[in-house]
C-alpha cells in the first residue's frame, strides 16, 4: 500500500509537469533523460464507507452510561457570543427589550424585580454540595408528592455568578425526565429578562373547554438511546466547525447536551447565562414509582470562562422518607 501511494504520488506530479510544459510548449525545451515515458496515474476505487453499523456500536456503548456520574461532566457548549446569537439574534434582542419594557412599566424609569415564586422547601431540609472543582456549591432539597416531585436548589457559589443550566432525573435505562415547569425563587444582583413563549391549544364544545394542551421545550420523557433522540457520530458546537466523534463518552455527553435544548434560565425568561436567577425548583410530573431502580437527579450550573459557555453538573443519588422529603447523596466518579 505504501509503494502504491508513493507511485501515485509521483505520477502525479509527474502529469502535472507535462501539462505545463504542454501549455507553455513554444517557450519550454522538455528536460527529460533517458528513456523516461509518461503513463497515466493509477485509478483507485471509489469506496462509499457506511457508518451505521459503526454509529449503532457507539450509540450502545454510550446507552451504558446513562445513570451515572457522567451525566454531570461539565458541558463544553462552545463561544459564548456564537451561542448567544444562536438563541437572540440582534433584532429579536430589541424587539424583546421594548416588550418586556412595556411588560415592566417601560420607559427608562426604575426596574421592577419579575415575579417569583415562594420556595416550599426550608432551608433546614436541605442539603449543601459543592462540585470537587471548588466552582460552584449548590444547596438542594426534594419532596414527592403523589403525582409529582420538586427539586429546588440555591446556587450558593458560583464562579461569575453562574444560574440554572438545567435540571433533569436519569434512570439506568436512559429514561430522562425533564421539569414540566422551572419556578424562580430568587436572584443575584443583577438580572436580565426576555421572554419565554409558551403554546397554550384549547378545544371548546358548545362553549365548554373539552381539552387544553400547553406545548412548551423543557418537558419530555424518553425512551431508549437511539437515533430518534438526536444521536449522532457528528458533533458541532455554536461558532465551530463539525467534528466526529466516536467515544462512547463523548457520545453520550454530546447527545444529552442536544436534548437540553433551550436552557433552564431562558426556560424562566431571562436572557443571560449569568446574574439572573440564583434559587429555582423544577417541577416533575413523575409517579414515586418511577424513581426507582437507580433514577438519578442531576442539576447543571452554567459557567462562563474565557468566552466559552460551559456547565458545572451535580450528580446526586436520592432516597425518599418520611412526608415525601427526599435526602440527597453526592455521587463521585
Amino acid at each position: 500500500m505504501k509503494t502504491e501511494y508513493l507511485v501515485f504520488t509521483v505520477s502525479l506530479m509527474v502529469g502535472l509537469a507535462f501539462a505545463r510544459s504542454a501549455a507553455a510548449e513554444p517557450y519550454i525545451v522538455p528536460s527529460d533523460k533517458g528513456g523516461f515515458h509518461y503513463s497515466n496515474p493509477t485509478q483507485f476505487r471509489e469506496l462509499k464507507l457506511d457508518l451505521a453499523p459503526i454509529e449503532q456500536q457507539v450509540a450502545t456503548a454510550a446507552s451504558k452510561r446513562c445513570g451515572t456520574a457522567l451525566a454531570a461532566a461539565p458541558l463544553d457548549l462552545g463561544n459564548s457570543k456564537s451561542l448567544m446569537g444562536d438563541l437572540m439574534g440582534k433584532a429579536a434582542s430589541a424587539a424583546i427589550g421594548k416588550l418586556v419594557g412595556g411588560l415592566l412599566g417601560g420607559g427608562g424609569g426604575k426596574k421592577q424585580k419579575p415575579n417569583l415564586y415562594k420556595d416550599p422547601i426550608k432551608k433546614k431540609y436541605k442539603e449543601k454540595f459543592e462540585h470537587p472543582s471548588g466552582d460552584a456549591k449548590l444547596r438542594v432539597g426534594g419532596t414527592v408528592y403523589s403525582d409529582g416531585m420538586l427539586i429546588s436548589a440555591k446556587v450558593e457559589k458560583a464562579a461569575g455568578k453562574g444560574t440554572f443550566h438545567t435540571m433533569f432525573l436519569e434512570r439506568p435505562d436512559c429514561t430522562r425526565i425533564w421539569p414540566e415547569k422551572y419556578m424562580g425563587y430568587g436572584l443575584w444582583g443583577k438580572w436580565s429578562l426576555s421572554v419565554s413563549v409558551t403554546k397554550t391549544t384549547k378545544t371548546y364544545k358548545n362553549d365548554k373547554l373539552v381539552n387544553s394542551t400547553t406545548d412548551r421545550s423543557g418537558w419530555s420523557k424518553s425512551g431508549t438511546f437511539d437515533y430518534s433522540r438526536g444521536f449522532s457520530l457528528w458533533d458541532q458546537l455554536a461558532g465551530e466547525e463539525r467534528k466526529m466523534i466516536l467515544d462512547a463518552d463523548e457520545a453520550y455527553l454530546a447527545q444529552l447536551r442536544r436534548e437540553i435544548g433551550n436552557p433552564a434560565w431562558r426556560e424562566m425568561g431571562y436572557a443571560e447565562p449569568t446574574e439572573g436567577i440564583r434559587e429555582a425548583g423544577g417541577m416533575f410530573k413523575v409517579a414515586p414509582e418511577e424513581l426507582t431502580n437507580g433514577t438519578i437527579a442531576v442539576i447543571h450550573i452554567t459557567h462562563v470562562d474565557d468566552g466559552r459557555y460551559k456547565t458545572v453538573g451535580f450528580p446526586l443519588t436520592f432516597t425518599i422518607g418520611d412526608k415525601g422529603r427526599m435526602s440527597f447523596v453526592q455521587m463521585v466518579d
